[in-house]
This record gives C-alpha cells, structure tokens and sequence, in this order.
C-alpha cells in the first residue's frame, strides 16, 4: 500500500445557508464547536436539504491520494447505523480500502455539520461519537509496516486510547521501511499537546504536515528547521501551508522549496483544503516524484476541492491535476 491514514471517521453533513442561520444555531461562524449527540441531532434536524460525506481530516486526504492514483487504505471507526454504512460507502467509493470492524452498540456514528455560507466560509458543528471508540486492537501491524506512508491524524491525540493506537502505529513503522507522518489538525490541539507532539516529531515522525498556525504553536521560539532530522528534529520533511499564499517545503540538507497557489475557478467552499493538500502531497512523495512536483499536486488539487461543496474528490481529478502538473501523471 502507498498511503495508510489513521483517524476520526465522521460524516461531513454539509448543508449551504447565510449568516442568519449560523446565528440562531448559536454557533462562532468560522469555527468549530463539538457537540454532543443531543445537540448534533438537533443541528441535523434543522439543517434542512444536506449532502452526506465521508469525512475527517485524514480520511479526506486519504480519499484524494486515491483519487490521483495512490493504493490506499484508511483505519477509523462508525457505528452500524445509517451514517455509518454512509462513511462507508463514500470513502469506499473513492478506491479506499476501508475494513475496520463498526461498533454494533454504544454511541452512533460521528458526524460534522458544515454550514457553509456564500463566502465560502465554512462553520462546523462536530459530534464525535463512535470514532472515539478507535483503539490499538483496530491496527493491523502487518498492514501499517507494508505501507509506504501512515499518516495520523494529531486529534487523536486528544484520548489515551487514541494515543495507545498512535503507538502500536509507530512501533510497527519502527520494525519496517514503513514511513510515519503526522498532520497537526488544528492549532488548538497542539497547544492542549505541545509536548507529546514534540516528543513525536523529535523521535518518530518522517514527514510533518501542518498550517503555519499549527506549526508556529509546535516549535514555539524555535525555527521550523529544528524539527529535521540534520538539525535535531526526527523530521526528514517538514510541509507548512499558508492559506492562499502557497506552501513551503522543508527537508533535510538545507532544501526548501516555496510552492505557489493555483487559483480556483470558483471558491465555493474551504472545507478540505489543508486536507487535499497533504493528500496530493504525500500521492507525490510515495511515487517518488521530487518535493516541488508533490507539493504543486497537493495545490492543485487543494484548488480543486474548495471549487465545489464538501472535501470529497472532484470528478476526474486525477486527470485535472495532470493538466496543471504533467508529472503527477
């Protein structure tokens, strides 16, 4: 397998309204808020007309490298229940081998509500649910190790539980070639976890993928370049992303490549943007293609996703993204 991803499996329940809405449903437009699952189905009820999704930060990277062409796979939990058996067709849809076993009791499937509104702004509503029940029995050691790359999603390292899993993860890595990278998710996670995601990044993560939020809130007063591996870190690439500025590119041996954006056609919605991104990127790195062409790829298909309603692939992406980067294949 090329990409593994490990993380929070949640129906992305996207629904387009106004500024109105998001007022009466009581939450921070921009943001999101967890919700419990009262709360989640309240938001649901109200919604109105909605798309359902496969969802969650690294199942939608690991739905675009497959998209592009990669052998992918993806390790999270649903409940088996209807939106369970919806995450599970969606991300299947997409080439993604999905196996782990559904909860057949306790709490329901995970689900997002993504206001998005005419700027393209999106406010999240996320109940969490059965993707907290993800623990080390659901990896297959096997499967991690004859993976190139397994990418974690750093919200997991919000429970002991998904951190138990993160370490059965890094200790089957750790026996093999197989490669460790890690996604910061969100600013907020890595203040709450400053130290454990430093201890990862100085001793088990290869490839770290983050914003400049994200990345600033880890290293603190130190320099990016103090997470490679040739200047103390673990990292042998460090990825940052700048919104519509672009991205750069740290790896080891003073390399730094400064990516630039592709315009979308239409911005319709942010949702997935960062999530494309590393999906193009690691797609790159794992069929071998130098570290500009990989980060243009996650650009470009980044460009494509906010293009449309939700984080899913686009139509025929894969050929979209050759148009921009013949490379890619």
């Amino acid at each position: 397998m090329d990409v593994l991803g490990i993380g929070n499996a949640i129906v992305d329940v996207l629904t387009q309204t106004d500024d109105d809405t998001i007022t009466a449903f009581d939450l921070p437009k921009g943001g999101m808020t967890l919700v419990d699952q009262d709360q989640a189905e309240s938001l649901y009820a109200k919604a109105g007309e909605t798309t359902e999704r496969s969802g969650g930060s690294v199942a939608n990277s690991i739905a675009i490298a497959a998209a592009l062409g990669s052998d992918a796979g993806y390790v999270g939990k649903v409940h088996d229940d209807q939106l369970g058996g919806s995450f599970t067709s969606s991300i299947r849809s997409h080439g993604v081998s999905f196996r782990t076993p559904a909860l057949t009791e306790g709490p329901s499937t995970a689900r997002c509500l993504v206001l998005v509104t005419p700027d393209g702004e999106r406010t999240m509503g996320t109940y969490l649910g059965a993707c907290t029940a993800l623990g080390p029995e659901d990896i297959d050691q096997d499967e991690v190790a004859g993976s190139a790359v397994t990418l974690i999603e750093g919200y997991l390292a919000d429970t002991e539980q998904a951190r138990a899993t993160i370490g059965k993860v890094i200790d089957a890595s750790a026996k093999s070639e197989a490669k460790v990278a890690l996604t910061l998710s969100d600013a907020g996670c890595v203040e709450r976890h400053r130290e454990y995601f430093r201890e990862l990044t100085a001793a088990n993560v290869e490839i770290l993928v983050a914003d400049e939020d994200e990345v600033a809130a880890l290293v603190g007063d130190d320099g990016i370049e103090s997470l490679l591996a040739d200047q103390g870190g673990h990292c042998e690439i460090v990825a940052v992303t700048h919104g519509a500025k672009g991205s750069t590119i740290y790896a080891v041996g003073g390399v730094r490549h400064e990516i630039e954006t592709r315009p979308a056609d239409e911005l319709v919605d942010t949702t997935g943007a960062g999530d494309a991104y590393a999906g193009g990127l690691l797609y790159g790195i794992t069929k071998g293609l130098d570290l500009d062409v990989a980060g243009r790829i996650g650009s470009v298909a980044a460009s494509h996703v906010v293009a449309q309603l939700g984080a899913q692939p686009p139509e025929n992406l894969k050929s979209k993204v050759a148009q921009d980067v013949p490379q890619a294949g």
